[in-house]
């Protein structure tokens, strides 16, 4: 199995050359939740599916308390989570408190590995049945 695209038709509006234009997108399937994710680790492993989600539901909180500290956590060869504030700019020193920090997020980088993992994974033409989402082939005549 590998990565499913599927091509589409956009209108490109910046750029040297705007108009009408087709690109290759993911199509994406379910989402995977924990629980798949338990049931996947326990098939790799000889652990207990109880004794696998133990340890992921721990791995989770420790990352979340690291993070919620302020601390990056590198996982190897998956990546790196860094947290970030989005603030508001101040004209003096005094006026920046915790009210100018508008969001705290994470953000991921993911690893040398992992990239070369992905880039390396089969992609495959998947199929839309959903009229005017795909194009039927790209010399067909667009429309504005």
């Amino acid at each position: 199995m590998g990565i499913k695209y599927v091509r589409v038709k956009r209108r490109i509006t910046v750029g040297s050359t705007p108009g009408v234009k087709f690109l290759a997108t993911i199509k994406r399937g379910d989402t995977v939740d924990l629980k798949r994710i338990y049931e996947d680790i326990t098939d790799l492993s000889s652990l207990s599916r109880g004794d696998i989600k133990s340890v992921v539901d721990n791995m989770m909180f420790v990352m979340t308390k690291h993070l919620c500290d302020g601390r990056t956590v590198n996982l190897g060869e998956f990546g790196i989570f860094t947290p970030y504030l989005s603030v508001r700019v101040c004209d003096t020193l005094e006026e920046v408190d915790e009210k100018t920090i508008k969001k705290v997020n994470v953000r991921f980088r993911e690893n040398k590995d992992l990239v070369e993992k992905l880039e390396k994974a089969p992609k495959e033409l998947g199929s839309l049945e959903v009229k005017g989402y795909q194009p039927k082939h790209p010399t067909e005549n667009p429309q504005p």
